[in-house]
């Protein structure tokens, strides 16, 4: 590394230079790690709390929460399949609606049963089932300013509701499937409203095998997903978001390994007499690849760690104001992985050059 070293010091600008654009591009990377698994999360939250191990959709070959339809028949006979520790039937539909001072809301509705093991815990307030339509709010609803005691409604069919994220099964199957404008004063719902929901949730034995779970979904007409990763898939543009997320941060580690390439293949012809005086005088391609490797990865390694310190610490700024923002550790650790790879790749793409450099350059011949 003692070529390496010199050489930092001698052309510090331009490697200055250099390293700035790493920095730049591991604070991306990082960055969007956190932004796409922040955005994910607000996806798939409701998903993530529930405590269940899978979900049954109505049979179809792409199953989605927004178009899915489970009867009574159907929960009522998964209810009686051996390895079935609890279900739970459950409902999912996106409503615009308007908050307490006519405000436009968006809301996606859970309709869960009081007191099962879907319903969440409250923070404040009372569990669902203590007053008639109300419902289990969102942090980042309260966030927006709604309240307790506050009321909204849903345009569609005219339902009041305390604002919302899960709500009593029954009003949301009103919601969902009743009459648009609600039932005329003095008429009741009819009961086939009750009857249908849009998932079931399910906590089954582990000893229940893929072969066995497809045996029942046959059985009752449905498709069975594990709750990690599988059923999230089902969630409308999760996978839209993780796929785009995703090819912006392969770019940006293609373009990290062009550039690192690129600035490495120049230097490297701007010391071809330098390289050839030093082979004149003994140095072997080996020691030479490997001098330069290690200066590329000193490069590639203060860059991304500054880089990274960067995005973390604007990544706890951003948590702290309540955006969409999460680090996961995991994910976090292979993009930067990735970069500093990409970086040795494309460095030592262009390094190699090093073992065609004739030494009798260094002696003043023409090649």
């Amino acid at each position: 590394m003692f070529i390496a070293i010199r050489d930092l010091a001698f052309a510090r600008g331009r490697f200055a230079l250099m390293a700035l654009v790493v920095v730049l591009i591991a604070f991306l990377t990082t960055l969007l790690s956190g932004l796409s698994a922040g955005l994910i999360k607000n996806n798939i939250s409701g998903l993530m709390q529930l405590p269940y191990t899978h979900v049954a959709f109505e049979y179809d070959d792409e199953p989605s929460y927004r178009a899915t339809l489970v009867d009574r028949a159907m929960w009522e006979g998964w209810q009686q399949e051996p390895g079935v520790k609890a279900l739970e039937p459950l409902g999912h539909t996106v409503f615009n609606a308007r908050g307490a001072g006519n405000e436009p809301l968006e809301l996606a509705l859970w309709g869960v049963r009081s007191g099962s093991f879907a319903e969440p815990r409250v923070s404040g307030g009372q569990q669902l089932g203590s007053i008639g339509n109300g419902v289990i709010v969102s942090q980042i609803l309260a966030d927006k300013g709604v309240k307790l005691g506050d009321t909204i409604v849903l345009d569609r069919v005219m339902t009041e509701l305390i604002p919302i994220v899960y709500a009593p099964l029954p009003v949301w199957q009103e919601a969902t499937y009743g009459p648009p404008g609600g039932m005329p004063p003095g008429e009741k719902f009819p009961d086939v409203v009750y009857d249908y929901v849009s998932v079931i949730a399910l906590q089954l034995d582990a000893s229940l095998s893929d072969a066995q779970i497809a045996v029942l979904d046959a059985r009752h007409g449905t498709v069975t997903l594990p709750k990690v990763d599988a059923s999230y898939k089902a969630s409308t543009g999760y996978l839209e978001e993780v796929r785009s997320v995703s090819m912006i941060q392969y770019s940006l580690i293609l373009i990290a390994a062009v550039v690192i390439g690129a600035f490495f293949a120049i230097w490297t012809i701007q010391r071809t007499q330098e390289i050839g005086l030093l082979k004149a005088l003994g140095a072997s391609n080996g020691y030479l690849l490997r001098d330069s490797l290690g200066q590329a990865l000193l490069l590639l390694g203060t860059g991304t760690v500054v880089g990274l310190g960067a995005a973390l610490w604007l990544g706890q700024f951003l948590m702290k104001t309540g955006r969409p923002f999460m680090y996961v550790p995991g994910t976090v650790s292979s993009a930067v992985i990735a970069l500093v790879v990409a970086g040795l790749v494309g460095g030592a793409l262009s390094i190699r050059r090093i073992t065609s450099v004739d030494p009798m350059i260094a002696l003043g011949r023409e090649r």
